[in-house]
């Protein structure tokens, strides 16, 4: 049995609320522990990373400035202190308390704005992104989920790996996860058990929902 944990998308860009259509993911660093721990369950570690230039957004506009700032300038107004103050963003950057993207065991970069699934970079499925023939060469069985947001790349990135495989155990750790809204998570955790996903709370859930997938997928075999 080989189990893979992959990290969602978890960047600091999803928790700013102008890069975000002004919406945004509260205290993503909260799933850092989680990610952590549920790794610890597996034999590798993925890591997706959103790797799309920024929307034509808030934050996109008021940065649009940065190269005409003038040097030593003190004149206070709420583009030039954003702009400022963006120089030292964090966006792509990895929350802290992650390993280094050189520490996983495999990474995928998504870089397209139509899809939020890590599997394809477009909505038509046409341009994959290499992780589910990568999984096919690891030859896993069991999946662990876990980034940002939940109502977009985890719900798709775990439809997509469900229809693409049959006999793999798609398990989704609420806890690794944050949504934008709770109204949209809780909708999300329905729509991801009616496909016959497997959804969490913590990690002390995953060795009971692990060894449970590995009994099903044993009596699917015999």
């Amino acid at each position: 049995m080989t189990i893979i944990a992959i990290d969602l998308q978890p960047q600091c860009r999803f928790s700013c609320f102008a890069a975000n259509d002004q919406q945004c993911v509260h205290q993503p660093e909260s799933i850092v522990p989680e990610l952590n721990r549920q790794a610890r369950l597996a034999h590798k570690r993925v890591l997706v990373e959103n790797v799309s230039n920024p929307k034509d957004t808030l934050c996109a506009s008021l940065c649009g400035g940065v190269d005409n700032l003038l040097p030593n300038s003190f004149t206070f107004s709420r583009e030039t202190h954003f702009t400022i103050q963006a120089e030292a963003c964090r966006g792509k950057h990895l929350l802290k308390g992650l390993p280094s993207g050189a520490d996983y065991d495999h990474a995928i970069e998504v870089d397209g704005e139509e899809t939020g699934s890590a599997c394809f970079h477009d909505t038509k499925e046409k341009h994959s992104t290499g992780l589910i023939e990568w999984l096919h060469t690891q030859q896993a069985d069991t999946i662990i989920l876990g980034g940002l947001a939940t109502e977009y790349a985890v719900l798709e990135t775990a439809l997509h790996l469900d229809w693409y495989n049959d006999n793999w155990h798609i398990i989704v750790n609420l806890s690794a996860c944050r949504g934008y809204t709770p109204e949209a998570t809780l909708k999300t955790v329905s729509l991801l058990r009616q496909a016959g996903i497997t959804v969490v709370f913590d990690t002390e859930d995953l060795p009971a929902a692990i060894a449970a997938g590995s009994t099903r997928l044993m009596s699917q075999a015999s």
